[in-house]
């Protein structure tokens, strides 16, 4: 499985993508920002994306809409990590599930091991 983890903050997107390493049959594909998520995309084959919501010049939100625009990346399945909480976030259900969204994790209680259990657990529906 290919995993595209799409986060800001250097540090925190290494300590993730440390563990993500630790999945067996896991690549990992890292981008600090929504352009170089757009690169990544266009590169290479992503099964899963783990995207932070606020990434300074383009948020999240905005990446997602930019990816639904686009036949090859509008149905890959996106496991939001945010610091907002999903209520506060102002979205409605339907909104994050046209735009692919099948969890929603607050980041201040995700540890690098819950990151990659939830996504273990998530691996059967990430088949595409």
């Amino acid at each position: 499985m290919n995993i595209l983890l799409v986060e800001d903050d250097r540090w925190l997107g290494d300590m993730y993508a440390s563990a993500l390493h630790a999945m067996e049959a896991i690549t990992v594909h890292r981008a600090n920002d929504a352009a170089g998520a757009l690169d990544v995309l266009d590169s290479s084959d992503v099964d899963l994306i783990v995207l932070d919501i606020f990434l300074g010049e383009h948020s999240g939100v905005e990446l997602l809409h930019e990816m639904m625009s686009y036949e090859d990346c509008n149905t890959i399945p996106v496991v939001i990590l945010s610091a907002v909480h999903e209520h506060d976030f102002g979205m409605s259900d339907e909104r994050w599930q046209h735009y692919n969204v099948i969890k929603y994790l607050y980041k201040p209680q995700t540890t690098p091991a819950k990151l990659v259990a939830t996504l273990q657990k998530l691996r059967t529906k990430v088949k595409r």
